[in-house]
């Protein structure tokens, strides 16, 4: 049994903190070029960062939040006591539920 994947609310955070990073880098990476093409050409430092500031940690959150809900998965492993394709079923069925 591959223990990396208990169903234990560390491996929850550490899934959640990894993904905010992920978004707040990707984010930082997109919304930075996006403002660098967009801003006047002699405000376009002052732009990015502006634009990072305001949108990569909202796209942070929004990765955070959505692995939170996704890795309901554990919960519902150690909940009942198996790892069956149900689990991921009602693991969808749950994000599509609270995600809407």
């Amino acid at each position: 049994m591959d223990h990396s994947q208990d169903p234990c609310p560390w491996v929850i955070l550490k899934d959640v903190g990894i993904a905010y990073c992920m978004g707040g880098i990707g984010g930082a990476i997109w919304y930075g070029v996006k403002s660098l093409r967009s801003s006047p050409v002699g405000e376009r430092r002052i732009g990015a960062v502006t634009a990072i500031k305001a949108q990569a940690p909202l796209l942070a959150g929004h990765f955070g939040a959505f692995t939170a809900m996704f890795s309901s998965n554990y919960a519902m492993r150690g909940t009942r006591k198996k790892d069956d394709p149900y689990n991921a079923s009602k693991t969808e069925w749950v994000v599509s539920l609270v995600g809407t």
